[in-house]
C-alpha cells in the first residue's frame, strides 16, 4: 500500500509518497494549489498542477490511497469534490481523501482535544480540533483580509518599508535593501510595480527568503520584522487558547515560516500565555500526512474528516 500525501499550498504545492511501512520513497515540490478554485482560469491550473503530481508518483510506486490537504478548502465544498475527482480519475483509485491540509496535520502531530496548532506559510491560521472533532480557529481569513505572521505578512512589511525609504533623497541602504534590489532588478517603482502586481501574494511571499537572508547578516530592519511576526504568531496563538478548554497545552508551529524560527523566538515566546509550551516543528506537512495512516485507518480518516 503506497500512500500519496499532497499538501496543497497558495504559494507552492509539496507532494510525497510514502510505502506501508511510512518510508518516504519521494518528495518533491510544485506550483501554488489551493482550494479557492472560484474561476476557470484557477481551474485549468490547478487540474494540470494535480494531473502531474499523479503522473510523477505513480513513476516512483503503484499507488493505491491518496490524502490531499489543500489550504482553504471545505472538505464537503464543490471544490473538494473536483479535486478528488481529478485525483481518481488521474490514478484510476477511488481511496482518496480531500481536506483542509491543517486537519490532517494535526491529526499526524497531535490528538483531538489536545494541542494547538499554528500555520504559518504564505498565510497564518491556528487551529485545534476537539474531543469531538469540531474545528476551533483563529484567523486564516486570507491576505485580503489578515494573516499577521505569515509569509505574505512579511513580504509585505518588508516591500512597504523598502518603497517608503526611497521616498526620501538621501535613501539608507542595508543588506536587505541590496537583496531587494538583486530581486527586483530596480529601484524604479514602475519596474516593481509590474513585477509585483504580475506575480501577486506568491512574489510578495516570497520576499520573506530576502528577509531572512538579511538577518543571518544582522540586518536590524530584518530582524524588526520577524520579531514583528514572532508577536502576532504569539498573539494568534494565545486567542486561540483562550476559545478552548485547554489549561495548559504544546503549540506546533508549522509552515514555511519555521524556517526562520530562531529570529521569531523572541517576539513569540515573549507573548505567549504560560501555559502554552511552544514547539517549532521543522518538517513538511506531506510527510506529516501521509504518517497519519500509521495512526488511523483510512476508514476512520474518511469518518473523521465528515466530522469535523
Amino acid at each position: 500500500m503506497n500512500v500519496l500525501a499532497i499538501d496543497g499550498g497558495a504559494s507552492t504545492a509539496k507532494w510525497c509518497v510514502q510505502n506501508q511501512e511510512g518510508k518516504s520513497l519521494m518528495y518533491q515540490t510544485t506550483g501554488p494549489l489551493s482550494g479557492h478554485i472560484f474561476n476557470s482560469k484557477t481551474r485549468e491550473q490547478s487540474e494540470t498542477i494535480l494531473r502531474n503530481i499523479c503522473k510523477a508518483a505513480y513513476k516512483i510506486a503503484p499507488i493505491s490511497k491518496v490524502i490531499a490537504g489543500i489550504s482553504g478548502l471545505d472538505s464537503k465544498s464543490d471544490q473538494a469534490k473536483w479535486i478528488s475527482g481529478v485525483i481518481e480519475k488521474s490514478l484510476n483509485i477511488k481511496d482518496v481523501l480531500i481536506s483542509d491540509d491543517l486537519f490532517f496535520v494535526f491529526l499526524g502531530l497531535s490528538s483531538p482535544g489536545k494541542g494547538l496548532l499554528v500555520y504559518a506559510g504564505t498565510g497564518c491560521i491556528a487551529y485545534h480540533l476537539t474531543k469531538d472533532y469540531k474545528v476551533i480557529r483563529a484567523n486564516g481569513y486570507g491576505y485580503l483580509v489578515d494573516d499577521c505572521g505569515g509569509g505574505f505578512w512579511i513580504g509585505q512589511q518588508a516591500l512597504k518599508q523598502w518603497l517608503r525609504s526611497m521616498e526620501t533623497r538621501q535613501p539608507t541602504t542595508s543588506v536587505l535593501d541590496d537583496r531587494l534590489v538583486k530581486k527586483f532588478g530596480s529601484r524604479d517603482w514602475n519596474i516593481i510595480r509590474e513585477k509585483v502586481y504580475k506575480g501577486g501574494r506568491e512574489t510578495i511571499a516570497s520576499i520573506t527568503k530576502e528577509v531572512r537572508f538579511a538577518a543571518n547578516l544582522g540586518d536590524p530592519n530584518a530582524l524588526k520584522i520577524f520579531h514583528e511576526a514572532g508577536v502576532e504568531i504569539g498573539k494568534l496563538a494565545n486567542r486561540l487558547f483562550t476559545m478552548t478548554e485547554l489549561k495548559k497545552t504544546e503549540m506546533h508551529l508549522i509552515g514555511g515560516v519555521t524556517n526562520c524560527h530562531e529570529f521569531l523566538d523572541t517576539g513569540l515566546r515573549g507573548n505567549l500565555d504560560g501555559n502554552i509550551q511552544y514547539r517549532p516543528i521543522i518538517s513538511n506537512n506531506a510527510e506529516i500526512m501521509a504518517s497519519i495512516v500509521q495512526k488511523y485507518s483510512f476508514k476512520q480518516l474518511a469518518h473523521l474528516s465528515l466530522l469535523s
